[in-house]
C-alpha cells in the first residue's frame, strides 16, 4: 500500500518521517547509516561531558531600553552600553539670563536650579510617557507656540474629561508665591505633582519606574540628582524647567531701556490710560503686571457653587469667586482669557474689565490702551523640542 516504504507519524501536529531500511525508496546505504549513528553517538557523549564539567556560560546580549520619547524597542541587531559603562551625556545648556524688564529669579532653597535639572525637566515636559494613555504630555496643554497655554476655553484631561478652569500660561510662573488659579498649591513642585495625577492621569511613581528603564533618563537623573528616576525628583526637574519660561524684553521694556522708537506714540498714550484713567495698574503693576493677589471680578458668577475660587482654599466666604490676577506679559499669545476662558480676544477682555469698573473710554482711547497691551508681548521664541 502507498506509504509502506516510509511510515509516517504525527506528533504534536508535526509530520515525522521515519527511516525504514527495508524501504525501496530509501537512498541511504548501510555505510551512510553507520556514519550517521556514529555522529549522533559522538554528539551525545560531548553533551554528557559538558554537563559533568558544569553548566555552560552563555553570553547574553544586554537589553536595549527605548530611547526617551520613543515607545518601541530597538531593532534586534542593536546593542547598548553595558550597565557598568557610564553613558556619556552632552553638557547641559547654560541657564538663561532673565530677559530685559524682569528681575533675577532666585532658586527655592529646597530645589536649587541647575542646568542639569533644567535639561532633564525639558525632556520630561515633552514626554507623553508621563501620562496614562501615553499620548499626552505637559506640552499638550502648555504649548510654546500658543504662549505656553493651549488656545482652548477649557482643556480636557488625558482621560477625556473637560477641566473646570482654563489652562493658564506658564510665563513667569517662577515668580509666583502660590500656584493654581485659587492659590491652593504652596510650591510649584506640589502643583506639578497634582496635575500629573489629575491632568495626565498617571501615578508619578509608576511613571518614574517606567523612566528608570530608559538608559538616557537613568543617566540624566544620576547627573542631576545622584539617584535613579523617582517621583519627587521628576517634579523638581519639571519645576526647574518651568522656572526658565519667561516673557520679557518686550517693546515696552526696550523703550524703558532707552531704545529709540521701541514704543509707538499710540502705545505711550495707552500707558497713560493704563496707569491713570482706567487704573488697570492697580491690579496689574509692573514688572510682572500682576499683583499675584486674588480678586472677585464677577467672572463666571453663575458657576460659583461648582467653583468657589479662593474660598475653596481658605474657607472664607469673603473669597468666594476670587481668582489670581493673571499677568499681562505675553498676553497676545495666550488667548482666551480669564480663569474660565470666557473672553476669546484681548478686545473682549478689555470690554469686560472696563464695564466692571464702570470706566468709559472713547474709541481712540481703547485703541491706545490696546496698543500698550500689545507692547507687553515680545515675539514668540523658538523652543527646541527633544
Amino acid at each position: 500500500m502507498p506509504g509502506r516504504a516510509s511510515r509516517r507519524a504525527t506528533r504534536a501536529g508535526v509530520r515525522v518521517t521515519r527511516y525504514d531500511p527495508a524501504s525501496v525508496k530509501s537512498r541511504l546505504d548501510a555505510r551512510a547509516v553507520a556514519l550517521l549513528m556514529a555522529a549522533l553517538a559522538a554528539g551525545v557523549a560531548a553533551c554528557k561531558g559538558s554537563e559533568e564539567a558544569g553548566p555552560a556560560r552563555v553570553q547574553r546580549r544586554p537589553e536595549v531600553p527605548a530611547a526617551p520619547g520613543v515607545g518601541a524597542t530597538a531593532p534586534a541587531g542593536a546593542t547598548a552600553p553595558a550597565a557598568s559603562e557610564p553613558m556619556t551625556l552632552p553638557d547641559a545648556p547654560a541657564l538663561p539670563a532673565p530677559p530685559r524688564g524682569l528681575p533675577p529669579l532666585a532658586s527655592p532653597p529646597h530645589n536649587p536650579t541647575t542646568p542639569e535639572k533644567v535639561e532633564l525637566g525639558r525632556l520630561l515636559f515633552f514626554d507623553p510617557r508621563l501620562s496614562g494613555t501615553g499620548k499626552m504630555s505637559c506640552a499638550s496643554c502648555h504649548q510654546p507656540r500658543r504662549g505656553w497655554a493651549d488656545g482652548t476655553e477649557r482643556a480636557r484631561t488625558d482621560a477625556g474629561h473637560p477641566n473646570l478652569r482654563h489652562t493658564p500660561t506658564l510665563y513667569n510662573t517662577g515668580y509666583h508665591r502660590e500656584w493654581a488659579w485659587d492659590g491652593g498649591m504652596p510650591t510649584l513642585e506640589a502643583h506639578i505633582l497634582s496635575h500629573w495625577k489629575g491632568q495626565l492621569g498617571r501615578l508619578p511613581d509608576d511613571a518614574a519606574a517606567l523612566l528608570g528603564r530608559a538608559s538616557g533618563y537613568a543617566a540624566r537623573f544620576a547627573r542631576a540628582f545622584g539617584s535613579r528616576p523617582e517621583r519627587d525628583h521628576s517634579a523638581e526637574a519639571l519645576a526647574a524647567f518651568v522656572r526658565t519660561v519667561s516673557s520679557g524684553d518686550s517693546p515696552l521694556d526696550r523703550h524703558e531701556g532707552g531704545v529709540p522708537g521701541a514704543l509707538t506714540v499710540e502705545a505711550r498714550a495707552g500707558l497713560e490710560i493704563f496707569t491713570r484713567k482706567a487704573a488697570c495698574a492697580t491690579c496689574h503693576p509692573p514688572p510682572l503686571y500682576t499683583d499675584l493677589a486674588f480678586h472677585d471680578r464677577g467672572v463666571a458668577s453663575a458657576e460659583r457653587a461648582r467653583d468657589p475660587g479662593r474660598m475653596r482654599v481658605t474657607a472664607d466666604p469673603r473669597h468666594l469667586g476670587a481668582f489670581k490676577t493673571p499677568g499681562l506679559r505675553g498676553l497676545l499669545h495666550t488667548a482666551p482669557y480669564f480663569h474660565d476662558g470666557s473672553a476669546a480676544t484681548v478686545e473682549a477682555a478689555i470690554t469686560a474689565e472696563l464695564a466692571r469698573d464702570r470706566v468709559t473710554l472713547s474709541a481712540a482711547e481703547r485703541a491706545q490702551l490696546l496698543a500698550f497691551l500689545r507692547a507687553l508681548s515680545p515675539p514668540l521664541s523658538a523652543v527646541p523640542r527633544p
